[in-house]
């Protein structure tokens, strides 16, 4: 896409980028870190592992399939009625309510921390969507990948800062509770100033937001798939390796206490750590796709990912490792994977804004997210079956390599760029 909106001013762009940094309080500190655990020891206490793991990969699947139906025809009926910061508002505000409402769960209250924790993920879900799609709007296309990057890094960072304060909450079970009030008001606050300062360019096609509309513009882009057939195949792609990369962001903690006995200290270690290494990485990652292409990048970053999965696979192989030395394993296998991470989401998203067309990009990110929480959907899914199933999280990572195998196939399909 080659931009014909205004330049953007650097304040704007900075604003764009400070999203990320608000965001990503949600999935480190709720998904990743913290609630997690609160969930599988307190929230479920007194059931098995297996089952604990079932239910998290359920509220998961639950949250990505209610993104998965609804983000290409928000995002086409915002296109448009030039309605995506109006949507990245309410969607972030639903996010911010039903996270502070996870402050009220406990022991046995499944049912609540469930349906809140499903509530919050489809409100980060659309808000991020929308987000998104004002990337073609900021930058040309041969300086999308280096905002991208950047935005991807300080988002890494935001999700550090947000975690930090929310440790001293987290090592004391009188206020671990508190921990969702923290993330919900971060979220917020630093949303406030792409809430201001940025905003639709593109001229609405009509005044008023419709559902319609936004079914009709889908239908359009379904039939004329054979001139995105760019986007189709990379789609395609990104739905089996985003399996993969959505597993282990739900899971990786679960994996480290269950396979591994890391302790609640050593976990927010590696955490915080991941998050160290994986904001720079962001950002390197984005310069180099712009000199070698968002596709090559992506590449090269799904064969990192099998290492990183056969490397998880060797620290929960019986008797490969002493206890100490599997833990040690498994920390290099943690930095490359926060290496890939960023490198992966912050070019994937590049590579989608250069493919959207002009006045599209909400449509385009939305299907982006369709695929995205497609996958987010059954990656974490079967991950949890096959745990429980075989009663083994070394079993249920090998899902992990056979997603990612297969995305890396189909890239050979998309043409370069």
């Amino acid at each position: 896409m080659n931009s014909v909106f205004p330049s953007s001013t650097r304040l704007q762009r900075s604003a764009w980028c400070l999203f990320d940094f608000a965001n990503s309080a949600f999935p480190t500190v709720m998904v990743t870190a913290v609630y997690v655990l609160y969930f599988k020891n307190v929230v479920m206490s007194g059931q098995t592992g297996g089952e604990s793991d079932r239910l998290w990969g359920l509220a998961n699947a639950i949250g990505a399939a209610v993104v998965f139906f609804l983000a290409p025809l928000l995002g086409a009926a915002a296109d448009i009625a030039g309605k995506k910061r109006l949507f990245q508002i309410l969607f972030t505000l639903l996010c911010v309510g039903a996270t502070a409402t996870l402050s009220l769960t406990g022991q046995g209250t499944v049912t609540l921390a469930m349906t809140a924790f499903v509530i919050a993920l489809v409100g980060f879900e659309a808000a991020c969507v929308f987000n998104n799609a004002f990337l073609p709007e900021l930058v040309p296309n041969e300086q999308m990948d280096a905002l991208s990057g950047d935005a991807w890094a300080l988002g890494y960072l935001g999700g550090l800062g947000c975690l930090l304060i929310c440790l001293p909450l987290a090592m004391r079970e009188s206020f671990i509770r508190f921990v969702p009030l923290v993330v919900a008001l971060w979220f917020l606050v630093f949303s406030i100033p792409v809430f201001l300062l940025v905003r639709d360019r593109n001229r609405p096609v009509r005044s008023a937001f419709s559902f319609g509309a936004g079914w009709n513009r889908i239908a359009t882009t379904v039939r004329e798939i054979g001139n995105h057939r760019d986007l189709a195949r990379f789609l395609l792609a990104f739905f089996f390796f985003n399996n993969a990369v959505s597993t282990i962001i739900v899971f990786a903690v679960a994996f480290s206490a269950d396979s591994l006995l890391f302790s609640t200290g050593e976990n927010i270690a590696l955490v915080i750590v991941m998050n160290v290494v994986a904001a720079p990485g962001a950002s390197v990652f984005g310069r180099i796709a712009g000199r070698i292409g968002a596709r090559r990048t992506i590449i090269a970053t799904l064969f990192m990912w099998l290492g990183v999965v056969a490397g998880a696979e060797m620290a929960a192989w019986p008797g490969l490792f002493t206890a100490s030395g599997a833990k040690l394993w498994f920390w290099g296998v943690a930095v490359l994977a926060s290496l890939c991470i960023g490198a992966i989401q912050s070019t994937s998203r590049t590579f989608v804004g250069q493919l959207a067309p002009e006045g599209r990009s909400g449509e385009f990110f939305g299907f982006m997210a369709f695929a995205g929480r497609g996958s987010a959907i059954l990656g974490p899914l079967v991950f949890g079956m096959a745990s429980d199933a075989f009663s083994s999280q070394r079993v249920a990572v090998l899902t992990i390599g056979l997603f990612f195998a297969v995305g890396l196939f189909l890239m050979r399909f998309v043409s370069r760029r």
